[in-house]
C-alpha cells in the first residue's frame, strides 16, 4: 500500500472513530434536531471519503463498484432496521460506520477487493 493511501486511509479512520463515540453517546430519549438524518449520511460521506482514496491510488477500478463493495451490506441492513424510532437511526448509523471501518481494515492488510462478494476477502478465499 502506498504511504499516500496509508496516511488518508488513517486521517478517515479517525474521524470515523470520533463519529461513533459522538452517535454511541447519543440519547434515544433525547434526540436532538437533524441527528437521525446525520447519522444516516454521515458514514456515507465516509464512505465516499475511502472511495475516492481506495480508487486514486487504483485508478483501475470502478468508483461504483468500489464504493458498493463498501456499503453494500450497510444498506441492506439499513432496510432491516426497522421503525422511525432514534434507536433505528443510531443502529443504523453504527452499522454503518463499522462497515467502513471494517473496510479500511481490509485495505491496509490487502484484503479489500470491489471485485469480491462484501468487497473484502476472506481468509479462506486468499
Amino acid at each position: 500500500m502506498s504511504q499516500d493511501l496509508n496516511a488518508e486511509l488513517s486521517r478517515i479512520y479517525e474521524r470515523c472513530i470520533e463519529q461513533v463515540r459522538m452517535i454511541a453517546a447519543l440519547d434515544p430519549t433525547k434526540p436532538v434536531e437533524g441527528w437521525s438524518q446525520y447519522t444516516c449520511t454521515a458514514a456515507n460521506e465516509f464512505a465516499s471519503d475511502v472511495e475516492m482514496a481506495w480508487i486514486g491510488a487504483h485508478p483501475e477500478h470502478e468508483v461504483r463498484d468500489t464504493y458498493r463493495a463498501i456499503m453494500g451490506d450497510a444498506l441492506v441492513e439499513h432496510e432491516s432496521v426497522t421503525g422511525d424510532s432514534p434507536t433505528r437511526y443510531i443502529t443504523y448509523g453504527l452499522m454503518s460506520f463499522a462497515r467502513v471501518l471494517q473496510c479500511i481494515e481490509a485495505m491496509r492488510v490487502g484484503r479489500f477487493d470491489p471485485h469480491v462478494p462484501g468487497g473484502i476477502i476472506r481468509n479462506d478465499e486468499g
